[in-house]
Parts: structure tokens; sequence; C-alpha cells
């Protein structure tokens, strides 16, 4: 995987976290200071830390919908997932800015149309390409911030 590839990833994620959050499917960290109170257990990596927990919460909910044995946004191949952890080690105190509203993110990482669909939805397996399942993947998520359906998308 590539920076931007990484990058790509981890907006969509925040993205979709607030995005939810918003709806109501989630908690909302922010709204009990849980980032002012990782800041102030690990003074380091309080971003890391915050990003763990995000992450989390946000698959227990996935969980309910997703096979356990397949993948999600929030729980990609092991090989995925290092690199994402590796990256954000070495930019510890940068945040991740979407540089909009997250539904507006979502949107706009949207540029492969899909068939909406009212329940969880396998899109295939994860490609070299990880753009284009991204972009597979933010359409399924705006279609379910907009419609309100569970169409939590999966891969292998």
């Amino acid at each position: 995987m590539n920076n931007s590839d990484i990058i790509n990833l981890l907006k969509l994620r925040f993205a979709v976290y607030k995005a939810g959050c918003d709806k109501g499917l989630w908690p909302c960290l922010e709204d009990n200071a849980t980032k002012e109170y990782m800041a102030y257990l690990f003074p380091k990596t309080s971003n890391l830390a915050f990003y763990n927990l995000m992450i989390n919460i946000v698959q227990k909910t996935h969980e309910k919908f997703i096979p356990k044995e397949m993948y999600s946004l929030f729980k990609c191949p092991i090989q995925v997932e290092e690199e994402v952890y590796a990256y954000l080690k070495k930019h510890l105190y940068e945040d991740i800015d979407l540089g909009m509203k997250p539904l507006d993110f979502i949107r706009s990482m949207a540029t492969i149309v899909c068939d909406p669909v009212l329940d969880v939805v396998y899109i295939g397996r994860m490609t070299d390409n990880i753009d284009n399942s991204l972009r597979v993947m933010a359409c399924h998520y705006a279609n379910l911030f907009t419609n309100s359906s569970s169409c939590y998308p999966y891969f292998n």
C-alpha cells in the first residue's frame, strides 16, 4: 500500500466513525472527553490510543452484521492493519483532517456507483487496487447514512 491509500483508508474510517456518531449507531467518544482523557493518560501516543478505541467501538457494531471470518473497513487483513499502524506511529502528532463534513467526505469518495441495498453487502475481494475497494465501501456507507439501511460492506 502506498501512503495515499493509507491516508484515504484512515480518512474514510474517521468519516464513517463521525457520520455513525451523528446517526447514533455507536457512541461518540468526543462527547465524554475521551480525547482529553487519552491525552492525559498517554501524553506521547494519545492520538494512537484514541484511534484504537475508535476502531474497537465501531468494529463491535459491525460484528453484529458482518460474518466474523470476513473483513470490513474497520477490520482489514493483518498486512494492511500493520501498514496503517506503522504509518500512524510515524505521524503520531498529526490529526486526520477530512477538510469537510464527514458525510460529504464519504460522498466524495463514493465515485464508483453501486446498487443501493438494504442489508449487509458482500463487495468481493480486496484487490491490489485498494482505492477501488475504498470507493465501493464509501458508496455503501453513503447509502447507510442517507437511507438508514444496514448496508455494511464486507469483503474477504
